[in-house]
């Protein structure tokens, strides 16, 4: 396996997801999730080399979990094992999509601490944060620091991707993502996301700004410049890890240009063809049921 370029940091969920049982009941079936597997696995499947750090619960939803994930071709040599339960989400088909109950206390992954930071390894160009992993200490401080350590040599992506009704405390997690937010050298958000945070805190003159807009695409904001890329008319099926896929996408394309560097300077060309590539990571992914992640052969086919 390569050295990790890209390691995406965060939570492992497991997705309990309805599914018919062979009797002819209804039950649920286990899914490998959450933001940071998401994303690591979509940039596997694209042959970026990767890693995913956090914390794994030595469970047999845990056991199920890394060895999916490993199979991915993704990293996992910085990951912490931990005798603390998997977090599951149950999913429910509501109007509109799917809605996770999220079942998290005392989990693994909350439980992540600073003590548990492993060393970078020299490979590592870019760290990816977002999602359920900010939310609630030890683990969010933990990711905190992380970016904070990583943020003056490594591209620092933040993908806010908020689930407010997780958030119990309000003002300690809008002061979390606020000071992250001007770590970041790629902001990306969701029209959720600014519906519940408001206006960003005023950015750094070379932070990149993506704001995803589901069926109408994505617009990114770099300097005095501004970008719209439409997306593709396409039957949805699942927008299940759609934001993640595209932050894998976007990603990917950079690694292929070489493009990862700090400070971050993106030329137009290489910026759009990033754009692009998200894009159609994400609708290739709505397409299907569930985080299904194109390969980089899916995503040249459908080209």
């Amino acid at each position: 396996m390569t050295d990790p370029v890209i390691l995406c940091c965060g939570e492992a969920v497991m997705d309990l997801v309805p599914a018919a049982l062979s009797d002819g009941g209804h039950g649920f079936r286990p899914v490998p999730g959450g933001g940071a597997v998401n994303t690591a696995i979509a940039l596997a499947r694209q042959d970026v080399p990767c890693g995913f750090v956090g914390a794994l619960s030595n469970d047999p939803m845990g056991i199920r979990l890394f060895a999916h994930i490993q199979t991915q071709g993704v990293d996992l040599s910085h990951v912490t094992r931990s005798p603390a339960p998997t977090t599951v989400a149950l999913a429910h088909v509501v109007d509109g999509g799917t809605r996770f109950d999220l079942y998290d206390q005392g989990s693994a992954g909350r439980s992540y601490a600073t003590t548990d930071l492993p060393d970078l390894p020299n490979s590592a160009q870019a760290l990816v944060f977002g999602g359920i992993s900010l939310i609630h200490a030890p683990a969010a401080d933990a990711f905190e620091t992380l970016a904070s350590q990583a943020a003056h040599d490594h591209l620092i992506y933040l993908d806010l991707n908020i689930r407010p009704g997780l958030v119990s405390d309000q003002s300690t997690y809008r002061a979390r993502l606020s000071r992250l937010i001007k770590l970041a050298d790629i902001i990306k958000v969701s029209d959720e996301d600014l519906d519940w945070f408001g206006p960003l805190p005023d950015l750094q003159a070379d932070t990149l700004f993506l704001h995803t807009k589901g069926a109408d695409g994505v617009t990114a904001v770099s300097g005095q410049d501004s970008y719209t890329i439409s997306a593709p008319l396409v039957e949805v099926q699942d927008t299940v890890g759609a934001g993640d896929i595209f932050n894998a996408g976007f990603l990917a394309a950079l690694y292929r240009q070489d493009a990862l560097e700090k400070p971050l300077l993106l030329a137009p060309n290489i910026l759009k063809s990033a754009l692009h590539s998200g894009i159609q990571a994400a609708s290739f992914s709505v397409s299907h049921p569930g985080a299904h992640a194109p390969t980089r052969q899916d995503l040249t086919c459908a080209h």
